[in-house]
């Protein structure tokens, strides 16, 4: 049985502000067009890590498909962004991006955070790769699951022809996985998992609030 961690984020931005930023968001082909190449991006990033981190004789059948529908779902938002603006660019060009350097940061600042915390722990090198791997995922993946969440009921709702329903439901089986590996691995599963859900929501605003500010900047009169 796994222990109740409390499985959804408390954050201090509400769900009625994301919901107001992404209809915003949707609304503007280009913005929405730079978010979904956005999202392809971090999806990219987040197999790349997998990749990088994760290999070896150790490596597991878990760690291999989730590498591999990391690539997946990054591939199927370049998909949909290029279906929103067929135009739009193939590639990753800083200008193609919605608050890019910001939404890579968090990625990598999180990452860097989780990684320190277990530097002084008493884990082989390889049990310590693999348990930031596992707690890095848990959190970007209970993120993910509230802002897709949104997003897909607001493409709902504007009839937009697009969802991401397939990915919410890989990513809430993502997130089941890590939670039975660390409640098995770690004797501290509960309380460092409070301890880096602080560390994320600190992130994830300083984001959003950038995030905020690029969509209002491109909304004033040019």
């Amino acid at each position: 049985m796994i222990p109740n961690t409390d499985t959804k984020p408390n954050p201090n931005i509400s769900s009625e502000e994301i919901d107001s930023l992404l209809t915003e968001i949707v609304s503007s082909p280009e913005l929405h067009f730079k978010w979904l190449n956005t999202l392809s991006l971090l999806e990219h990033i987040g197999s790349r890590k997998i990749h990088t981190s994760q290999s070896g004789a150790l490596l597991s059948e878990m760690v291999l498909r989730h590498a591999s529908e990391e690539a997946r779902h990054a591939a199927y938002f370049k998909k949909l962004a290029l279906k929103v603006k067929p135009e739009g660019t193939q590639n990753f060009e800083k200008d193609s991006l919605l608050c890019g350097f910001s939404a890579v940061s968090y990625f990598q600042k999180l990452d860097l955070s989780v990684e320190r915390s277990f530097g002084s722990e008493n884990f082989p090198k390889h049990t310590k790769s693999f348990l930031c791997y596992l707690y890095v995922t848990k959190l970007i993946e209970e993120r993910a699951g509230l802002v897709y969440e949104t997003y897909d009921q607001i493409l709902d709702q504007k009839n937009a022809g697009i969802s991401v329903k397939g990915i919410i439901k890989e990513e809430e089986s993502h997130l089941t996985e890590m939670d039975s590996q660390l409640s098995k691995m770690d004797p501290k599963f509960e309380p460092r998992t409070l301890e880096f859900r602080e560390k994320e929501q600190k992130l994830f605003q300083k984001y959003f609030q950038n995030l905020r500010k690029e969509v209002f900047q491109y909304s004033l009169p040019k």
